[in-house]
């Protein structure tokens, strides 16, 4: 069973709830946890691998 502390609370818990990943090119990504009293709080984060909320992008016209 993990214990991690709640991002908004700061209280440890039993049940960690993810609420947040973060990505960074040059430290690797993070994860922040949240109890599940304070999980609700937090903006639901969109999920990258999700393709209906990828921009479909017409190819860029060149300068004629």
């Amino acid at each position: 069973m993990s214990v991690q502390v709640c991002a908004r609370c700061q209280t440890t818990t039993r049940q960690p709830v993810v609420v947040a990943i973060e990505h960074s090119a040059s430290a690797g990504a993070g994860t922040a946890y949240a109890c599940p009293d304070c999980a609700p709080t937090f903006p639901r984060q969109r999920d990258p691998f999700d393709a209906s909320l990828l921009a479909h992008h017409r190819p860029a016209e060149r300068g004629r």
